[in-house]
């Protein structure tokens, strides 16, 4: 785990060295070099951590098969390696690509587990833009541009929505399936899930929407401003899990 939380922070340093570049146009030879300069040190780093990833993939891979882990897919090392690479993938615009979830689930067959890690990990996909949503709203009442009573009617809407959004996620992007057979013949399946950002959000925010209109007293442009696409996929960024999270 120190080994992930380590090559998920040098990850997230290359993401933020990514986008950090200047945001406004720059015209003199002076900023003109440094931006070039910057994008060389950008690619650079781009490399090292990818290179990175590969090797700290085989060895967390052996550290989980002697754990008992198997596949009946892609060897461990490379369903790792494809699954870091793509959890801190970024936009040009420097947001994530992808949201993700990390779910591990026991039943009395392989099937079984099967099901239930897919289904908690769509909700978990779908409790992320809710719980981005939801700190937009303690914005928008800090701010008082909504009441106490109308924060707290869409935070009710928002949890009841969650269900919903998860089931029209549709196919998602599954990275990485492991077992284990344990002693007293139960499968412990762990999974990770990813869904394109701006999809999920597009879908999330549609749902929601269309859930508030329903129960809340708030009117359309209120509700609009307060889901704007902006507000939202920025909120939904800084609400990400930054580490290899596993929930049992």
């Amino acid at each position: 785990m120190k080994n992930t939380i380590k090559l998920f922070s040098m990850v997230v340093l290359a993401a933020c060295i990514m986008v950090a570049g200047p945001v406004s146009a720059q015209n003199s030879k002076a900023q003109k070099k440094e931006n070039k300069e910057l994008k060389k040190d950008q690619k650079e780093l781009h490399a090292a951590v990818y290179q990175k990833t590969e090797k700290m993939a085989q060895k967390e891979a052996k550290k989980l098969e002697k754990e008992g882990w198997k596949t009946m897919g892609l060897p461990i090392a490379k369903q790792l390696d494809e699954t870091w690479l793509k959890m801190y993938d970024r936009e040009a615009s420097g947001y994530p690509r992808y949201i993700w979830a990390q779910e591990m689930a026991t039943a009395n067959s392989f099937a079984a587990a099967q099901s239930q890690a897919d289904n908690v990990a769509k909700l978990r996909i779908a409790a992320q833009v809710s719980s981005s949503v939801a700190a937009l709203t303690d914005v928008a009442l800090a701010n008082q541009e909504i009441s106490a009573k109308e924060a707290a009617s869409i935070t009710k809407t928002v949890e009841n929505a969650k269900v919903i959004v998860s089931q029209k996620l549709g196919r998602t992007f599954k990275t990485m399936e492991i077992y284990q057979e344990l002693s007293n013949g139960n499968y412990r399946v762990r999974t990770t899930m990813l869904y394109d950002m701006k999809a999920a959000i597009a879908i999330a925010r549609e749902v929601i929407l269309d859930e508030l209109k329903k129960d809340s007293d708030i009117n359309k442009a209120q509700l609009e401003k307060l889901l704007g696409m902006d507000k939202l996929t920025e909120q939904v960024a800084k609400d990400m899990p930054k580490y290899d999270e596993v929930a049992e």
